[in-house]
């Protein structure tokens, strides 16, 4: 199933848990926001356009609220990916990391925070 077929909440999951199982490339790309040449800027570009697309999708889909600025949730997802691909593991180091369980970390605490729940 694609991401564009998939609900917004298993896209979500199945983009965040690429994304962390390519963590070396995206390491270097998380660190480097402001894009310094024209392909950089077009790989930002191309993040962006795919990110806002998949929050529009959960924010459609009752996942975020209809007032949630989607920006702002994007630089906090980016965020929680940056502090996922440094998440010490067990044996105090972060490689070896099962991105599925890393995906599922970030995307409950991007949805719902460290607050309990209700």
């Amino acid at each position: 199933m694609a991401s564009d077929a998939a609900p917004a909440l298993v896209a979500l999951h199945r983009v965040t848990a690429n994304v962390l199982r390519v963590k070396s490339a995206w390491r270097f790309t998380l660190s480097h926001a402001t894009p310094h040449t024209e392909a950089a800027a077009a790989l930002w570009a191309e993040i962006n356009a795919h990110t806002h697309q998949l929050l529009t999708r959960a924010q459609r889909e009752g996942l975020l609220a209809p007032d949630t600025d989607l920006e702002w949730t994007a630089q906090v997802y980016y965020a929680l990916l940056d502090e996922a691909l440094n998440k010490p593991g067990p044996d105090g180091d972060s490689a070896g990391r099962d991105p599925d369980v890393l995906a599922a970390l970030v995307i409950d605490t991007l949805l719902h925070g460290a607050g309990p729940r209700h």
